[in-house]
């Protein structure tokens, strides 16, 4: 992906959302929604090279795929949370937007409180069979 394509989108983007949102009505905000929906559908070609990575590194053994499994969810949740989050602050919504962040921590615990889980009772085998 070209980062010259990207501020492109983006300014010219916010240029006319600001043009729209000054006029009156909800076509800025709409124009915003659009402008961040395009950028991510352009970041979807580079996600491919890091699933690719991702893939690598449970084939080869590094980690346990349920571990990459696990880090890829709470990314994407974090992300998706970030983006909700602005679209709500961009519409005024800042209400909204702290309960879609609250909402994105909860999910993000969910998913990673089964691998904590599984980590210390490792820990309390191993310091089991260290004790005499």
């Amino acid at each position: 992906m070209d980062m010259v394509r990207v501020l492109a989108v983006g300014v010219l983007g916010t240029m006319l959302a600001l043009t729209l949102g000054k006029l009156g009505g909800a076509q800025g905000l709409l124009v915003s929604i659009a402008t961040g929906c395009v950028l991510l559908v352009m970041l979807l070609g580079q996600a491919e090279g890091l699933l690719a990575f991702a893939r690598s590194l449970m084939g080869e053994g590094t980690l346990s795929s349920a571990y990459v499994r696990r880090i890829l969810q709470v990314l994407g949740i974090s992300y998706l949370t970030e983006a909700g989050s602005r679209i709500c602050r961009d519409g005024g919504q800042g209400n909204i937007a702290l309960k879609v962040e609250l909402c994105g921590r909860v999910l993000m615990l969910g998913v990673i409180v089964p691998a904590v889980s599984n980590l210390l009772a490792s820990a309390t085998e191993l310091l089991g069979l260290l004790a005499p």
